[in-house]
């Protein structure tokens, strides 16, 4: 039986709900903030969804990019883009998946690309933290799912979300595999020097919580010298919350705090880091509708 992707042929895509985004009492607040990288389909999952939205309205975020790691999953989350204004998805293929992607399959995630909600290809990429119940997929397997998913980007003329996970020179070698490939580094785990050869290859840094970690030096030293249209903040929620929420769920509102911690390593304001990652969000994901949508 075929799939039923969250695209409705011959019928348009379904209007997002105005419901998120309402302020009482005619309230409005400022909204130079994106939430680049969250899993809100694990948030529905967990009853977590509604409770992730409003959270991100009160805090004033002009848009979230929830993140598909296969095909079902990005389907899921299709779905919820369509249905909130401010939300946004990405189809991926994440290094966890036990096999690439077989062509039928491509061309299911091609058809999800095409739709006016989807801004990215991710997350992909490659892991070499193995551990039993975390993963076990062979690199060999992760090799080639990345390279078809970032082929798959190229030919969509979409940005790719990379997850790199103590695989830091293996990501390199793909990304410069591959002509005309750019987008994100999902969760910034490396230092200044794996910065710089990510920068130079047209990618930006993506910062999560745990540059708020009290351990986390070299990333640390990584958030103060990147330059300021070169990277964005993320929450990864329901994962990796940031202090002072660390082993909590994560969600979408706490991408305030690790504004907040890059802001004190930089030595700006925070409405310096939400300018910088706000701007450059919108560039690398095509984010201008979302600006549109927040203004409205």
């Amino acid at each position: 039986m075929p799939r039923r992707h969250c695209i409705r042929v011959g019928l348009g895509v379904r209007r997002p709900s105005t419901a998120w985004g309402v302020h009482r009492a005619g309230q409005r607040v400022s909204r130079a903030l994106i939430d680049t990288h969250c899993h809100l389909a694990l948030l529905e999952e967990r009853g977590l969804l509604q409770r992730a939205l409003e959270g991100a309205d009160a805090a004033g975020l002009e848009a979230i990019v929830t993140i598909g790691v296969n095909l079902e999953d990005s389907e899921r989350n299709c779905r919820i883009a369509e249905t909130h204004p401010r939300v946004w998805f990405s189809v991926g293929w994440d290094p966890q998946q036990p096999r690439p992607p077989d062509e039928a399959e491509l061309r299911e995630l091609a058809t999800l690309l095409r739709h006016p909600r989807a801004v990215a290809v991710g997350e992909v990429g490659l892991d070499l933290f193995f551990r039993a119940g975390y993963h076990e997929t062979p690199l060999d397997v992760q090799r080639r799912s990345l390279m078809r998913m970032l082929e798959l980007a190229v030919s969509e003329e979409k940005p790719v979300l990379i997850h790199d996970r103590e695989a830091h020179d293996e990501i390199i070698d793909a990304l410069t595999a591959v002509s005309g490939v750019r987008g994100v580094m999902h969760c910034f785990t490396g230092d200044a020097s794996h910065a710089a050869r990510c920068v130079a290859l047209g990618f930006v840094i993506s910062f999560s919580g745990i540059v708020t970690f009290p351990r986390a030096d070299a990333i640390q030293d990584a958030a103060r010298g990147v330059a300021g249209d070169m990277y964005v903040v993320e929450t990864d929620a329901p994962f990796l919350a940031p202090v002072p929420h660390r082993g909590t769920v994560n969600l979408p509102e706490r991408v305030a705090d690790t504004v907040s911690a890059l802001a004190r390593l930089r030595r700006v304001a925070d409405d310096a880091v939400r300018s910088d990652t706000t701007n450059t969000a919108r560039r690398i994901l095509a984010l201008q509708h979302a600006v549109a949508d927040s203004r409205s």
